[in-house]
């Protein structure tokens, strides 16, 4: 959804009254065909749709002519075999008991009952889990909690394990963030590939509203920012009126993207700087999804992403691609990291010279 938080600062107070977008908007015109599943709701970027690229107007591609009806009934019939194949395989997994059910342990409240369920690390009653650093445990619930023996394995979870071993060696490890924040300069891209997945998924004769990111995606709009009144009691207000004014479009086509896809929160101009929104108002700290508890992670497209470290929430910078893989629900591939403290001063009694855990 498109909003602001709870408890605001002046900043989304001033947002607030300034988005009066829908004054300025145009509505799309009855007749436009592309993002058919929402065009009851898509707001005012008419000129910016009818620019983009429909399938039906693609180039030939590999051999053969997309425009064509006739083709594209013959891709669709070629592929029936490969969707059934998949489908039959992700029904499989779906049926199919988690491998680590048995360490599903009950977290109870004080008054009763249970806040939830979370994978407990301790009752795999393995010794090498006790020498991880709290950083490498957050990556092996990770892999536990999402391991179905397709995209995250048992042999990834033994990786993990034994990391003091493996990390050496620079193997690789899938990895599944908890969520994904992107920022408005990669975002649209994003944001437009799901629209043309979803255009794609009509002309196929299939329920568009099926595309959707699996992950939790946070998108706050940071990066239009100019400042070309300065010095005044009213220069924000001013320099955010241009801003609107200047990315009309750009604006208008997230606001349709924050209501028309599930699990992705815009947050709108103004509210502040992503990574330090990240910080004050995105980061979950823990999850609590469908009674399962796991600790917050995130991947984002800003190098600041890792300030999220600080509250003990895993993050890392990524590209574009990575993120948006991220949101699909692909796993991560990364190079399981090392973890080491190096003393140069003396250390207190009881500490080594030299510390690498």
């Amino acid at each position: 959804m498109y909003r602001s938080f709870a408890s605001p600062p002046p900043s989304f107070l001033r947002t607030a009254k300034l988005l009066s977008a829908p004054k300025t908007l145009t509505p799309l015109p009855p007749a436009s065909r592309h993002l058919s599943a929402v065009r009851s709701r898509s707001v005012g970027f008419s000129r910016t749709i009818s620019s983009f690229p429909r399938a039906g107007s693609c180039s030939p591609a590999y051999g053969r002519d997309w425009s064509s009806p006739v083709s594209l009934r013959a891709q669709i019939r070629g592929s029936d075999a490969v969707l059934r194949r998949f489908e039959r395989k992700m029904a499989t997994i779906a049926a199919t008991e988690h491998v680590f059910k048995d360490i599903l342990t009950s977290l109870p409240k004080p008054a009763g009952g249970e806040f939830g369920k979370y994978y407990s690390l301790p009752a795999l009653n393995d010794p090498r889990i006790d020498k991880l650093p709290y950083s490498i445990r957050i990556l092996l619930e990770s892999a536990i909690r999402n391991c179905d023996n397709f995209q995250v394995t048992k042999n990834d979870v033994e990786k993990i394990i034994d990391w003091e071993n493996s990390s050496p060696k620079l193997v690789e490890i899938p990895f599944k963030p908890a969520r994904v924040l992107l920022q408005d300069f990669t975002g649209v891209p994003a944001v437009v590939d799901l629209a043309c997945m979803r255009d794609a998924m009509d002309k196929l004769g299939s329920d568009p509203n099926k595309i959707n990111p699996l992950v939790p995606v946070d998108l706050v709009i940071d990066h239009s920012v100019q400042v070309d009144v300065a010095r005044s009691e009213n220069a924000v207000q001013a320099n955010m009126q241009l801003e609107f004014q200047r990315n009309k479009e750009r604006f208008g086509f997230l606001k349709w993207g924050s209501t028309a896809f599930r699990n992705m929160l815009v947050v709108p101009p103004g509210s502040g700087i992503v990574h330090q929104v990240n910080l004050e108002y995105l980061g979950r700290v823990v999850f609590n999804t469908d009674g399962i508890l796991y600790p917050d992670s995130v991947v984002g497209t800003d190098s600041h992403t890792t300030m999220i470290d600080g509250l003990g929430v895993a993050g890392w910078g990524v590209g574009g691609i990575e993120a948006e893989a991220s949101m699909l629900g692909q796993p991560m591939s990364m190079v399981l990291p090392g973890c080491g403290v190096q003393a140069l001063e003396n250390c207190a009694m009881g500490l080594q010279q030299l510390i690498w855990f």
